[in-house]
């Protein structure tokens, strides 16, 4: 039962990483209220079951009001994340405090919003919310509530309460027209800042401005476009960023879809709010200053607020016979006129210098034309990564999760039958074997060739675990290559070192193993891969069903020795005179069939067989066609 309890051990550090924040959301959710939730969305209806009231319409300055978060029609809420916003700017404002339970969180004394301490289940939750002594606007409550892991809704607000001092008037505002006559296209902009968090599509896209975009409905996670002029191209760039402090975003120009020798636009968020914008270009997957930053860039605007980085600005055109060949730092003007793909990053900012991007950049699938105004969505798919994750899921799913079946509890069935003279668990065992390791070394390689070398990964927020996927990589090809060099010494069966062979091949294979599908859980997760969220859960689903199969062979070989240890003594007993009841006498030296090596045993291996290739091609499936 050791490797089992070893496997069990994996499961539970996996669904550890896997499943919700029962004790309350995570810092990194205050600027965007979205749950951690792999594979799930929020709800697209109205969150009608659940409201939040207020004690009080209005308030005063320095005044606490309580506010309170009701289930309805018998309906409940495990979790929730709730702050207060002025509604005409969008700016969190005012402190909470806990009256029954719940937690404060968020801003730099943490009481800027509130959250749960379990996931018990709960109809009410009340807080205290106390106004700033600057607040002259309307505030509306604002909470994202949580029914299940998988059912949740954002966005769900209270009425607004109004400050006591003044009379408040509400107008109903429309998204800004577009006025077309016959010689111009004019766009009537709205004065009213964004909604907190909000990113929707510029409506210039695709008519007046070139888009590329992520979008779902009118909810964006970015947006950069561009309108093309003879002498100039004006860009913005508008990306849902998560967490605090220093930021920066970039767009790029790349003659490929990996970094290296690219042009660069970076934009850098001050702790004062204040945007600058400077150019630079990226060496290998490392970004690098230049002489010249500021030349060509002009007409610069932007701001960081509510998890959303706005930046605009102009780059003046240069036509191609004027570039300059790059010395040392001098990078020569950026030619847009070129088709290239574009690439959009983010990451934290130290002074004037960009820091590792937090997660891969996401890049244009196709070359950008930036004279046109078409919107792009889709983005680059990297084949030799999905051909890696293949390769090491039919290496460790299938040929591993099949090898090790056949050697733990196949060698006494057919044991008396031989392939080419050597028995048979042991030629599928080493069959099996032989091609992980052959998988496993294309695999590594070919992952190598794509990073151009090793290469550290960029773990998205709440998933920093992702990062340890090189490392775990090259520790389970160490350990594959490892087994089969120390089978060439193995002792012969009456060595005296024998056993400490056994435990050693034991030992490696099995961290092979499970390191391997650890290796593979944390690879689905990452964002070359391109699989779908919930492909994790297939993997760990796979990791209950082989140990519940382990522990299945292992009570059948236990039940089938203990019967054949009773049919032995039952035979004893009525033999103890050395003759049958006919008189032949009984030979207990007789070759018997061993009792596990049975049709059940059979059938349980075709069935495990089949199990581990569905698994297998499902998320062979999963990887390949998203």
């Amino acid at each position: 039962m050791r490797m089992t309890l070893l496997w069990c051990l994996c499961l539970t550090a996996l669904i550890d990483h896997a499943r919700g924040y029962g004790r309350g959301a995570p810092d990194w959710t205050c600027s965007t209220m979205t749950p951690s939730h792999s594979g799930s969305l929020a709800q697209a209806t109205p969150a009608s079951d659940y409201q939040i009231t207020t004690s009080s319409g209005s308030f005063t300055p320095g005044e606490s009001i309580t506010v309170t978060i009701t289930a309805l029609n018998g309906k409940d809420f495990k979790g929730y994340l709730m702050h207060a916003i002025d509604e005409g700017t969008g700016s969190v404002l005012g402190t909470f405090s806990v009256t029954g339970g719940g937690q404060t969180m968020c801003g730099s004394a943490r009481n800027q919003a509130v959250t749960h301490t379990s996931k018990a289940s709960k109809t009410t939750e009340s807080f205290s919310w106390t106004a700033p002594a600057n607040a002259n606007g309307n505030i509306v409550f604002v909470s994202t509530i949580v029914q299940s892991y998988s059912v949740y809704w954002m966005n769900v607000r209270s009425n607004a309460v109004s400050p006591a001092s003044a009379v408040v008037t509400t107008k109903q505002t429309t998204a800004a027209p577009s006025i077309k006559t016959s010689s111009t296209t004019m766009s009537v902009v709205s004065t009213k800042p964004p909604v907190a968090g909000a990113l929707m599509m510029d409506a210039s896209c695709g008519d007046t401005r070139g888009c590329f975009v992520s979008c779902e409905g009118t909810d964006c996670q970015y947006v950069v476009s561009w309108e093309y002029k003879p002498e100039y191209v004006d860009f913005s760039i508008e990306r849902k960023v998560e967490g605090g402090g220093q930021k920066w975003v970039a767009i790029a120009f790349s003659n490929d879809v990996k970094m290296g020798d690219d042009d660069v636009f970076h934009c850098i968020s001050d702790s004062t709010g204040r945007v600058t914008v400077a150019r630079s270009f990226n060496m290998g997957t490392s970004n690098q200053p230049i002489n010249n930053p500021q030349e060509g860039i002009s007409s610069v605007s932007g701001s960081f607020t509510d998890g959303v980085f706005r930046c605009s600005f102009r780059y003046s055109q240069v036509a191609p016979n004027n570039r300059r060949k790059r010395q040392s730092t001098t990078r020569p003007m950026t030619d847009l006129h070129l088709h290239r793909h574009l690439m959009l990053g983010d990451g934290p900012a130290f002074g004037d210098s960009v820091g590792m991007h937090t997660q891969n950049p996401v890049v244009t699938a196709d070359l950008v034309n930036l004279q046109l105004t078409s919107i792009i969505g889709d983005v680059a798919r990297y084949p030799l990564v999905k051909v890696h994750g293949c390769l090491m899921i039919l290496a460790w799913i299938f040929c591993t999760g099949v090898g090790l079946i056949f050697a733990r509890f196949y060698k006494p069935v057919w044991s008396e039958r031989t392939i080419l003279g050597l028995k048979v668990w042991f030629q599928f065992h080493r069959g099996l074997m032989v091609t992980t390791l052959v998988l496993t070394l294309v695999g590594f390689i070919i992952i190598f060739v794509e990073a151009n070398g090793y290469s550290k990964i960029s773990a998205p927020m709440g998933k920093g675990y992702t990062e340890s996927h090189p490392i775990l990589g090259i520790i389970v090809t160490i350990l594959t290559v490892t087994n089969p060099i120390m089978a060439l010494f193995r002792p012969g069966p009456k060595d005296k070192n024998r056993p400490i062979f056994n435990w050693a091949h034991w030992a490696v294979g099995m961290a092979a193993h499970i390191l391997g599908v650890i290796t593979i859980c944390f690879g689905v997760e990452l964002q070359k891969v391109g699989a779908p969220k919930y492909t994790v859960f297939v993997v760990i689903g796979y990791i209950v069903y082989h140990v519940l199969m382990e522990i299945t062979l292992k009570v059948y070989d236990l039940f089938a020795e203990r019967q054949s240890s009773a049919r032995i003594e039952h035979m004893e007993m009525k033999n103890g005179n050395g003759a049958t009841q006919n008189g032949n006498s009984f030979r207990p030296e007789e070759t018997k069939r061993d009792p596990k090596d049975s049709i059940i045993k059979k059938i349980l291996l075709v069935f495990h067989v089949a199990i581990a290739f569905a698994f297998t091609l499902t998320l062979l499936l999963l990887v390949t066609q998203y």
